[in-house]
């Protein structure tokens, strides 16, 4: 058994939840599921990040108190959790007391490095990314990328973190995978903006300029800049379940693609200078899109996840994001192909293969399996479990999904040319009795191989083969439920 900590990145608590969110989320649940199914122990953590200039900003236009807004905003996120199923150990909060408390010890270990100092700036900041940009990033209309709109010149002394000192040191670091990036090209991107420099970079804001965010320690004038304050949620997590000695040395972060630099450059440079370890990985996915086109809700093309669920179950969605996006780059939501998938490859492939095999099994032997020495599939099936966990090793979640499916096919195939009801017939039962034990085996492998992604509907799956958990097997004398819907025909 090996120690696995899965983290999403914290979100924004300045608006409710969208599918992106959805999705990230469902990302690390399903690592982690997957890891609890190998038998590791794991622990998963997401949550809010809930100070900066914008949640400010956002409260004021509600009429609401910073604190009031968040806290309000944060219970979204919470809800979310729940109605799409992730199992989530821990929901971290940054403006809980004992994770600013430990923020700011660990602010002081980069004190203690020499690498916080304080001086003036002058330059421009984003209040979209909370970020301080370079007029050589603004794209050619002089707005800042992916937000489209211009910063704001802004002139006050902060405190800054020595990034330059970490140049070299993280350069040797990326080359070497000793930090590990998926997918890889993200890596020689990340490579490629190290080579041309790095800059130090502020880490607080004059409380004059923005007073909601945690208090630099010995100076009350200051607050952290809400990344120095955010990036340490992964590991101030841990510390406040004290077990940050069996976690921290074997984490691995899902963000998106728009915050890969912080989490790529910034957070590594900030362990190395607090004396911690880095992260085994980081997992960068892309951004969903609707007609080829970013959604936005000015453009309406913006997916409601909650209406999708609603009318499909959320196990046939959140298959689906991981079957048709690929993990890693960005992809596009279309309805029509999610009536495929969910009709073709759920409905048939899976979930009326299983409901027949198990109908036929009833009708043949009353529901009782009789377990055979071997099994037809068993490279086929050991074939698919290393492939699954190649894939998920280097986040490639489409992949599996496209395993599991091919898979199904096979036991699909295998049914047509086997024609159990022809052995039936002809009264070959001792032959049926094995080819019937091949299917529900094979079935058996299938539900627990989608588990991760699909816990509810593989839960029912249990059921109708009677056993206890996914890792149970087949005994002699075993009898199986009765056949259930896994997929009901939705039209639309």
């Amino acid at each position: 058994m090996n120690n696995f900590y899965i983290t999403t990145a914290i979100h924004y608590a300045n608006a409710k939840p969208h599918i992106g969110h959805c999705f990230e989320n469902l990302l690390a649940d399903v690592y982690a599921r997957y890891h609890r199914l190998q038998g590791d122990k794991t622990f998963f953590l997401t949550g809010t990040d809930e100070h900066g200039l914008k949640v400010k900003q956002k409260a004021e236009d509600n009429g609401k108190s910073p604190k009031e807004f968040v806290d309000e905003t944060s219970e979204y996120y919470r809800q979310m959790n729940k109605d799409f199923g992730y199992s989530n150990d821990y929901f971290v909060r940054t403006t809980d007391e004992s994770h600013k408390k430990i923020a700011q010890d660990l602010w002081l270990r980069m004190v203690e490095a020499g690498d916080i100092y304080k001086d003036s700036y002058e330059g421009l900041y984003c209040v979209g990314s909370e970020s301080f940009i370079l007029e050589k990033d603004l794209d050619e209309n002089g707005n800042v990328p992916h937000y489209g709109v211009p910063p704001v010149k802004v002139k006050e002394e902060n405190y800054f973190f020595r990034l330059s000192k970490y140049q070299d040191w993280l350069l040797g670091v990326l080359k070497s995978g000793e930090l590990k990036i998926y997918p890889e090209y993200r890596a020689k991107e990340m490579i490629n903006m190290v080579e041309q420099g790095l800059h130090d970079v502020s880490f607080s804001r004059p409380k004059k300029s923005l007073d909601w965010g945690i208090e630099v320690p010995n100076d009350t004038e200051h607050v952290m800049y809400v990344w120095s304050d955010a990036l340490t949620n992964y590991y101030t997590a841990l510390v406040n379940h004290g077990v940050e000695g069996d976690f921290w040395p074997n984490a691995h972060h899902v963000i998106g693609k728009d915050i890969f630099k912080f989490h790529a450059i910034y957070w590594p440079c900030m362990l190395k200078s607090m004396g911690l370890e880095l992260p085994k990985s980081i997992f960068v996915h892309g951004m969903i899109t609707k007609d080829g086109v970013k959604m936005s809700k000015s453009l309406g093309n913006v997916v409601d996840p909650y209406a999708v669920k609603d009318v499909y179950g959320v196990d046939a969605l959140r298959f689906y994001l991981c079957r048709e996006i690929p993990t890693g780059d960005d992809g596009d939501f279309d309805m029509k192909r999610f009536d495929v998938v969910y009709n073709t490859e759920l409905g048939n492939k899976f979930g009326n293969c299983l409901s027949r095999v198990v109908a036929m099994n009833h009708k043949y032997f009353d529901g009782e399996v009789f377990v055979q020495e071997s099994f037809e599939f068993a490279d086929l099936a050991s074939e698919l479990e290393k492939s699954v966990e190649q894939a998920f090793a280097t986040f490639n979640l489409k992949k599996v999904c496209e395993l599991i499916i091919e898979f199904c096919s096979e036991l699909n195939t295998y049914v047509e040319e086997q024609a159990p009801w022809a052995m039936a017939k002809a009264e070959e039962f001792d032959k049926l009795k094995v080819v019937m034990f091949n299917l529900l085996e094979g079935l058996r492998i299938a539900n627990r191989i989608l588990s991760p992604f699909m816990p509810g509907v593989c839960a029912r799956g249990l059921e109708v083969l009677n056993l206890a958990d996914f890792d149970a097997n087949f005994a002699y004398g075993h009898v199986l439920s009765e056949k259930q819907i896994l997929f009901p025909r939705v039209e639309r």
